[in-house]
């Protein structure tokens, strides 16, 4: 294999003939001149590249050529990057690497670089891997990729060299589920196809079922009943309270009646009128007593009916729930049959629940 004999720097014999050919030096110029911190650094990182190689490290090497050359574009530069491709087995990078030397040599009027680029290119050529890329079917909007580079639909089915090694192809368009696969070029000529086939449609989104629509907004009435259910049920509680107390009410009351009732009888023992002041008071506040005493169990009777009443029948909202609070109502009220009355000079009180 020749040795690579080009320094980085231009000739100045070359920069002169370049520059009788303008538009050619144009093509090869940058858009604007480099700096001078540029231009060093250019220069230094080709250095450091170069002893790289010296130790085999055709890696490293081949990075800090590459951007030397970024910094600081020179056929010098470009045929040395591409020899280093090639040392590290990087043969499609090498080839397309020396076409560009090659081309960039002849826009200096440099002959013999531009020689030493194309034989290096032409020597290379059979050892070039192949990979094909086919589209089965495109959707509108399509983008598909090689290593991550954009693929226009011109190099679709076109034979492309790559490097040996592993390569990525992807496919995706809006609606569409992505394609990706990854094939790997194992040795030098070797020849790949990758087909994308038909992209699937994504799956449309489902609708929220029914029922769960509804339960996010119960509608205004059936929130209402269960408002209304949970303070009927509360207020019958309460009501049923007041009747349990107006109850005890009306036992208490009824015992004070009986004591009153016993006092007298015992200062009169007899049926009859009694002279006894002390007696014919204790009979008046046992009459007293007694009349609370009915006043407090009807009353009490009633309200815990009506606190039952408005417990049981609470959220129904049925006609069925309705009639078993009435029922429970008339078999859960009180019916109180007084007997209060004097009986030789005493006062008597019964009731049946």
């Amino acid at each position: 294999m020749a040795s690579v004999s080009p320094s980085r720097r231009k000739s100045p014999n070359a920069l002169r003939r370049a520059a009788a050919c303008g538009l050619a030096i144009a093509m090869l110029a940058a858009s604007a001149p480099a700096r001078a911190g540029d231009s060093a650094a250019a220069e230094a990182l080709f250095l450091e590249a170069k002893k790289l190689i010296a130790k085999k490290q055709y890696a490293e090497a081949c990075t800090k050529f590459a951007e030397s050359n970024r910094l600081d574009r020179g056929a010098g530069t470009l045929i040395h990057l591409a020899n280093c491709y090639e040392k590290n087995k990087q043969a499609a990078s090498a080839w397309a690497t020396f076409k560009e030397a090659a081309s960039a040599a002849q826009a200096l009027g440099r002959a013999d670089w531009q020689k030493l680029a194309r034989n290096r290119a032409a020597a290379l050529e059979p050892k070039l891997a192949q990979l094909t890329i086919r589209v089965a079917e495109a959707p509108p909007g399509i983008e598909v990729t090689r290593d991550g580079a954009p693929m226009s639909q011109a190099t679709w089915g076109l034979s492309i060299p790559v490097d040996v090694g592993p390569h990525t192809v992807e496919a995706k368009a809006a609606g569409f589920k992505p394609f990706k696969t990854e094939v790997t070029v194992k040795a030098d000529g070797e020849k790949i196809e990758v087909i994308v086939p038909k992209l699937e449609a994504e799956p449309e989104a489902a609708p929220a079922p029914a029922a769960a629509q509804k339960m996010e907004t119960p509608p205004s009435d059936a929130w209402e009943k269960a408002r209304s259910g949970g303070t009927q049920k509360t207020l019958g509680y309460i009501v049923g309270g007041v009747g349990i107390v107006g109850l005890g009410v009306g036992g208490g009351m009824g015992l004070l009646a009986l004591s009153k009732n016993n006092a007298s009888k015992s200062e009169c023992p007899e049926d009859g009128a009694c002279a006894s002041p002390a007696a014919v008071e204790a009979n008046d506040q046992a009459r007293t007593f007694g009349t609370v005493s009915t006043i407090s169990f009807i009353a009490g009777g009633v309200l815990l009916a009506t606190g039952a009443v408005l417990v049981f029948t609470a959220g129904g909202g049925s006609k069925r729930g309705s009639a078993q609070g009435s029922k429970t109502a008339s078999a859960g009220g009180v019916r109180i049959v007084p007997s209060l009355g004097p009986r030789g000079g005493g006062l008597f009180l019964g009731g049946t629940f």
